[in-house]
């Protein structure tokens, strides 16, 4: 298979970000990206105005953000512009479906801050809703903001803004794994929500979530069936296969990328990547590879097997159930988060 890394929720001038998707495109290709979705709030002008395809070297693809108030809910893949409904986001989800998209639950549990947009939040509010594909567990530009907890440390963020970043939100793990765990076919996704917006504190201009950090943050990492060809319509298909199928792994690329990552089920008649769904035999067991020395950690149903520590970890004795991974990097002295992964089924 083929492996390609992306970033997903990202804002252009369309909307409320602060570059043009070919500033943005380039710089996701300084940051090695090989794709990337813009999803502006409430328009697809960026596609009607032929903004998709390669941009320098980079697969740009058009979604967008449904919603205002609340209830944020990311479309991808869609051809016409979903209408608002916050006080109903079934009725989104259900037209996003229509359309054959992906539709994915963004940023659903925010605490905000006073200092920060005056405590405004854009928390999901209708958990009632069913059929949506996906959850973002991870959204650096949310967790930046629940950090501004005074006024000291709102400045030190604007000017040391990984600082803001921790480990995805437990809550919407917690949600994710009990539908994983009932058979429901819903992935998780991550982002940096990244706008690129600059401010003047004082005298001093600075910018929230620049585009060119953000790209070293959140990333979204894809096993493709074919190669990438360099035909938008091609190409685009390969990614949204792989989004669906959930065939991917979300990671924090700042301190060390997790490229070349892997997460295998394998037996002695085959291997089966993220996303897949296997029948259990009494030989079954995980494969993981890390691109760094890690700590590793199997959970089943979301909840703790075992833990290996190295860059090659195997995993056996299992039996029937949702399984996924976590990773964690070690940096001098302490574990990062680093990697989260969809799950492997075995029924």
């Amino acid at each position: 298979m083929f492996e390609y890394k992306g970033h997903i929720h990202i804002h252009s001038r369309y909307s409320d970000g602060g570059g043009k998707v070919k500033q943005i495109a380039a710089r996701a290709a300084k940051a090695g990206l090989d794709f990337i979705i813009v999803t502006d709030h409430c328009n697809l002008d960026g596609l009607y105005a032929g903004e998709e395809g390669y941009q320098s070297g980079v697969l740009v693809m058009i979604g967008m953000e449904v919603n205002q108030e609340c209830s944020h809910y990311l479309a991808l893949g869609v051809k016409e512009v979903v209408a608002n409904n916050d006080q109903n986001p079934q009725t989104v989800i259900d037209e996003v479906n229509r359309q054959k998209g992906i539709g994915i639950i963004a940023h659903p549990f925010e605490k905000g801050s006073r200092y920060y947009q005056k405590g405004r939040t854009y928390e999901w509010k209708d958990w009632g809703v069913s059929d949506f594909q996906g959850i973002e567990i991870w959204n650096y530009i949310s967790q930046f903001r629940d950090a501004c907890t005074s006024i000291l440390k709102s400045i030190y963020l604007i000017f040391n803004p990984v600082a803001g970043l921790s480990r995805p939100c437990h809550r919407a793990l917690n949600i994710l794994d009990r539908s994983q765990a009932k058979g429901h076919k819903v992935f998780a996704y991550g982002g940096s929500d990244a706008h690129g917006i600059r401010i003047k504190v004082g005298w001093l201009p600075v910018s929230i979530s620049p585009y060119n950090l953000c790209f070293k943050l959140i990333n979204t990492h894809i096993l493709c069936k074919r190669e990438f060809s360099g035909d938008l319509h091609f190409d685009k298909e390969q990614v949204y296969e792989a989004l669906g199928e959930g065939c991917s792994w979300i990671a924090c690329d700042y301190y060390r990328p997790s490229d070349g990552f892997r997460f295998e089920l394998r037996s002695d008649t085959g291997t089966w990547p993220i996303g897949s769904s296997v029948k259990f035999t009494a030989d079954l067991k995980f494969y993981v590879k890390t691109p760094a020395l890690a700590r590793v950690v199997l959970l089943c149903n979301g909840r703790y097997q075992e833990t290996s520590q190295g860059k090659i970890h195997f995993f056996t004795n299992l039996q029937p159930g949702v399984y996924r991974i976590e990773a964690y990097l070690k940096d001098k002295f302490r574990y990062r988060p680093w990697i989260y992964t969809n799950p492997i089924w075995i029924n």
